[in-house]
């Protein structure tokens, strides 16, 4: 094969029933020069007799022992020949113009060596949403894709980029937005204002799977923020507040689950750790609630208000 355009890389972990769906979306693709990478993460399924489906020698399927995906999209990675690489998440589709809405963007952009992304459409059971985010242009380039969480579906970055920038394995939950960031410190961010990909939202996305998915986001912050790339590119308001966000999430996560003795050691750090913060009172009114004899005390606050 000569050195193709695209690689495209999809990671995927027993999701037999639902790859084909993207490996048609690839196959579909206005845009015909890429070569598709499928990473089978170790799967237990019959992932690769769906990919014996298909005949078409772009098609490259290689199998790893379960290292999780930051690892498999690390593999292709390496493996890719293409010129810009593109991702593709197992449960995920691309609508027939994504590559060559990128390819567009990136000719009538000079062909820079940059990180393009485009919008996407949630697809939730019963109804669809599109998001496109605001233009990166005037942002700080890496508190942007923080904040916005860019999907790797939607994304296309120049070869070499990648090769000196791969995910982070020690990261299971944003461990891309961990490597958009160090991407972001040093090259362009180029926005597609337009939805190309379908994000389909199911009871098997990871997000949904983690019972507890702040505490790893809590983690890649960390890892993100001390940085020493990054740390004088990342305002000292903008950590506070991600932070501040993410220990208010994780209160209510906790609330949510009725595991009322982590909620209280996180209600009291919070309020140590932001004490001006406008929620802080309803916090202390839950604290004392959920605090031996805070049943009492409830029905009795009640009773007052009747």
């Amino acid at each position: 094969m000569n050195k193709p355009y695209f690689s495209v890389i999809i990671p995927t972990y027993n999701r037999a029933n639902m790859l084909s769906n993207a490996i048609d979306s690839v196959l579909a693709q206005a845009f015909t020069d890429w070569e598709l990478l499928i990473i089978d993460d170790g799967s237990t399924d019959n992932t690769k007799q769906e990919v014996q489906k298909f005949t078409d020698k772009r098609i490259r399927y290689i199998y790893q022992s379960n290292a999780e995906r930051s690892a498999a999209r690390n593999s292709g990675i390496s493996l890719a020949k293409g010129e810009f690489i593109c991702f593709l998440d197992s449960d995920d589709s691309w609508r027939e113009n994504h590559l060559q809405t990128h390819f567009e963007k990136i000719k009538a952009s000079d062909n820079q060596q940059a990180f393009f992304f485009t919008g996407m459409t949630w697809n939730f059971p019963n109804r669809k949403l599109d998001v496109i985010f605001e233009s990166p242009e005037g942002n700080n380039p890496v508190e942007y894709v923080i904040t916005n969480q860019i999907a790797p579906s939607t994304v296309c970055i120049y070869h070499s980029i990648l090769k000196n920038n791969n995910f982070n394995t020690a990261l299971r939950i944003n461990e891309d937005v961990e490597l958009f960031a160090r991407i972001a410190a040093d090259h362009a961010l180029i926005q597609i204002p337009f939805a190309t990909v379908n994000f389909l939202i199911h009871n098997k996305n990871t997000k949904t799977l983690e019972k507890n998915y702040i505490i790893p986001q809590i983690e890649a912050m960390r890892i993100i923020f001390s940085n020493r790339l990054l740390k004088n590119k990342i305002s000292n308001t903008f950590k506070k507040q991600r932070f501040e966000n993410l220990r208010h999430q994780l209160i209510n996560h906790y609330l949510k689950t009725e595991e009322f003795t982590k909620m209280n050691l996180e209600i009291v750090r919070f309020l140590i750790l932001y004490p001006s913060h406008y929620q802080n009172k309803s916090k202390l009114v839950s604290l004392v609630y959920h605090l031996p004899g805070g049943n009492f005390l409830q029905k009795l606050v009640g009773k007052l208000k009747q």
